[in-house]
Parts: structure tokens; sequence; C-alpha cells
């Protein structure tokens, strides 16, 4: 009996490669880059130039990430995903539904930001993407708010993610955090 492509996709593999690994961390980098911006947008002056350009990052940068998201969820759609480290039920239940909202929240973020910045008639200067939409002010208010809100669900779900992977270092001693931190893999 031969091997065909559809068959090895079903496949889970044992541990997440290198790419995965990579992705995760220059997502992770990229989301911390975005808060750092729009942190010290907010420190200056509302007419300053320097808060513009720091804005024009901030897009750019979010734009990138969320081009990430889509390729790091298309990978694992591809590829898959290792089974779960055997827990307890609940914490498989609170695992699969923090990185199924993590992957939704790394869409739907950058997507309100970058719906904002197009229904506000810019562009994305660093990235060559001009004013693509006739400005719309109330859409674009709608966004700018989705946006925070999406923001501080983010935050929430991201703790929970940072809180259960340290749970399963520290505390369950499995090897969870392992997978996406190359050196605490056992050997």
């Amino acid at each position: 009996m031969t091997t065909t492509a559809l068959d090895s996709s079903d496949k889970r593999p044992s541990d997440y490669g290198a790419f995965a690994v990579s992705m995760h961390w220059v997502i992770f980098l990229g989301v911390v880059v975005l808060f750092g911006l729009v942190q010290y947008s907010h420190s200056l002056p509302e007419e300053d130039p320097l808060r513009f350009a720091v804005m024009d990052w901030h897009k750019a940068v979010g734009t990138v990430v969320l081009a990430l998201a889509a390729i790091r969820i298309l990978w694992i759609r591809i590829h898959g995903a290792p089974d779960l480290v055997p827990s307890p039920r609940i914490t498989e239940v609170i695992a699969r539904i923090s990185h199924g909202l993590l992957y939704l929240l790394l869409l739907a973020l950058p997507l309100t930001g970058l719906g904002m910045t197009l229904f506000a008639g810019r562009g994305i200067k660093l990235l060559g993407i001009p004013p693509l939409l006739e400005a719309n002010k109330q859409i674009a208010g709608f966004l700018h708010e989705a946006h925070e809100m999406i923001f501080v669900v983010s935050l929430a779900v991201v703790a929970i993610h940072v809180v259960g992977a340290l749970w399963h270092q520290y505390f369950r001693h499995d090897a969870t955090l392992g997978r996406m931190v190359p050196w605490l893999r056992a050997k």
C-alpha cells in the first residue's frame, strides 16, 4: 500500500518543528514591539511628528504580525500540531480554548487596526500601502473601539497562556513548555 500526501497530513507531529517554534517567538516579539510602540506614542504630545512616525511603525509591524499569524495558522492547518501533553481534562479544555482564542485574536487585533487605518482614509506608508478606502469616521471609530477591546481581551488570554505554560513547567514538570522553548527539551 502506498502513502499519499493526504495520508501524511492526518498524522500529528510528535513535537513542534523549528518553523512553528520560530514563528511563535517572532510573532511574540512582534506583539511586544507593537505594545511598546503604542505605549511610547501615547507618551508623546498629540501633534508631535515623532508620535505619527511611531504609529506608522506600529501599523507596519501590526500588518506584518497579521501576515505571520495567517502563515502560522495555515502551517498548523496543513502540518498539524502535536497532541497536548496528557493532563486533567479541565486544563486540556482551557488549553484548547485559549489556543483557539489566541489564533483568533492574532487575526482580529491587527485586522481591526488595519481596518481602522484604512477607514480613516490613511495607508501604511512604511509598507507602501496607499489609502485604499474613502474615509468613514463612523466605521473607523467603531474599529478603534473594537481594536482596544480586543487588545484587553488579548492581554487576558495571553496571561492565561503564560500562566498555563509556567504551571506545566514548574508544577506538573511535564514537557509542555519545552515544545516552544527548545533549550528546555529533554535530551
